[in-house]
């Protein structure tokens, strides 16, 4: 049977949410089905040059790229794909060469929003987005709240866009008391410390900011805290500085960088933070759901979905450094409330958004209305 060839179009290939959702896809579905394409705007990073995907830049890279179409028009006619899926506005003009170049089937989906429109988009990009989403077989989103957003800001009905939610790995990401233990000692913590964490680029969208200083007000009331953050970005000479410039945090606080292990460091933490300023569906909350952890958040995108206020954690606004302090004061001081909250995370990490759920989702997508509207088969990737 001929496999059903995909070409992903996203802008570029990174550490955000939306790259990490493609390479579960991309890992998950069975490959004697689906053969994957990745297309980029930009540069492909050396590191992503690997395993069985094959890989397409149009090699352009800072703010202005001009117009893709074109080019991506070219690509389409040469490879001949089943199917066409762009992601967000940085690959939106493939929804237009598809249509050109006369692809099947045409899928745009939104993850998030970037900070700079993250309160309404520019007049001539809520147009576009409009034409694009009209010459797509199907848009769909990560969230109901992203649905909400760019139904609003196109001026069509949001039954129109559906919602494929992330999903997380729960046998990867689960509790580990050795991972527990060995983080731990590493960093130096006791069994009276509470560790806060974040794990996720280093971005100012994060607003990491706000969650050191909420840390700093922690420790001068007493409580024995060490905060880790870890992960990449701009922000970390910033964020560097503002942990040496200050006593608490000096000794308190660590950027460990990248890793390829995430679900080790999320064992060393006694509560999650995001304080984040804008998101779309957060992979890291739903990581630390499924490793037991209460969680502080921002309410922002699709967090006051994920994190039930007063049931598996704390829902704070933005840059409201009080209140994160509070929220993260109040697990910090009741044991058994943290351990409550990470209990019914987890379960629900477990019922509504499993990585098996949303990899059933996207076989469901790429294979009914693909070949004459036949009923959609599983096509996980085979055990």
């Amino acid at each position: 049977m001929k496999r059903t060839r995909i070409i992903h179009v996203l802008h570029r290939m990174g550490a955000g949410g939306t790259e990490l959702a493609l390479r579960k896809i991309v890992a998950g579905l069975d490959p004697d089905r689906f053969e994957h394409i990745i297309c980029t705007v930009a540069p492909v990073p050396e590191a992503e040059m690997t395993g069985d995907v094959r890989f397409i830049s149009l090699q352009r890279d800072g703010k202005k790229t001009g117009s893709l179409i074109s080019d991506l028009s070219r690509i389409f006619l040469r490879e001949r794909p089943d199917i066409v899926h762009s992601r967000n506005w940085g690959a939106v003009e493939a929804v237009l060469a598809a249509r050109l170049a006369r692809v099947p089937r045409i899928i745009h989906s939104e993850h998030g929003r970037d900070i700079h429109t993250m309160h309404g988009d520019p007049l001539r990009r809520r147009v576009f987005r409009r034409f694009c989403y009209g010459l797509a077989n199907e848009v769909f989103a990560v969230s109901n709240e992203l649905r909400e957003h760019y139904a609003k800001q196109t001026g069509i009905a949001p039954t129109r866009i559906n919602v494929i939610s992330n999903g997380v790995d729960v046998a990867r990401f689960r509790p580990d008391a050795h991972a527990r233990t060995r983080m731990r000692t590493f960093l130096g913590a006791s069994d009276k410390d509470i560790v806060l964490g974040a794990i996720g680029r280093l971005d100012p969208v994060k607003d990491h900011v706000t969650l050191l200083l909420a840390a700093e007000s922690i420790i001068n009331s007493g409580v024995p805290l060490k905060v880790v953050i870890v992960g990449n970005g701009a922000e970390r000479q910033k964020l560097q500085s503002l942990i040496d410039g200050n006593p608490p945090l000096r000794y308190s606080a660590i950027l460990a960088g990248e890793s390829g292990k995430p679900e080790e460091w999320l064992n060393a933490l006694d509560v999650f933070a995001l304080p984040s300023l804008s998101e779309g569906m957060s992979n890291t909350i739903l990581e630390a759901m499924a490793t037991g952890l209460p969680s502080v958040v921002t309410a922002v995108g699709a967090n006051v979905d994920l994190v039930e206020h007063g049931h598996t954690g704390f829902v704070v606004n933005p840059r409201d450094v009080n209140a994160l302090a509070s929220r993260v004061l109040t697990l910090a001081s009741n044991s058994s409330l943290r351990s409550d909250f990470g209990i019914r995370a987890r379960q629900k990490a477990q019922s509504s958004f499993s990585l098996h759920r949303m990899l059933e989702q996207y076989s469901h997508l790429y294979t009914v209305r693909t070949r004459h509207q036949r009923p959609a088969e599983t096509a996980l990737r085979r055990a």
